[in-house]
């Protein structure tokens, strides 16, 4: 991944500590799929949406290990990692609001740039 492409510079101090070495591995697939998305949304929404599924990440794998820990009647401990299951969750949709914004952006900048073109 080259130093233009560091999804890093759009996350908050707290997403970068918590889920930026995800993010990084998740933005820097390389796939065809992966590169249509940000030439058609944008690097900004494109490494936003990185931290949504980052974050999803999280949240399967908490609400497993609470169900691995809840199997081994360990209840206390299994609700709080559902609790922080469910707030990677609610995490999730607000960094999903921070998508729309980047990408209207991106997508009026390309239309203006084929019209004047």
């Amino acid at each position: 991944m080259g130093e233009d492409r560091d999804p890093l510079r759009y996350m908050n101090r707290l997403e970068r500590r918590l889920l930026g070495w995800l993010v990084v591995h998740l933005f820097a697939v390389g796939n065809p799929r992966f590169e249509r998305a940000i030439e058609r949304n944008g690097e900004q929404a494109t490494a936003r949406m990185s931290c949504v599924n980052a974050l999803r990440l999280y949240a399967i794998g908490f609400f497993l290990l609470g169900t691995v820990v809840k199997v081994a009647a360990l209840e206390g401990l299994a609700y709080g990692l559902y609790g922080l299951a469910a707030a990677a969750m609610a995490w999730s949709f607000w960094c999903l609001f921070t998508v729309v914004g980047p990408e209207r952006e991106h997508r009026r900048a390309s239309r203006l740039e084929r019209t004047t073109v």
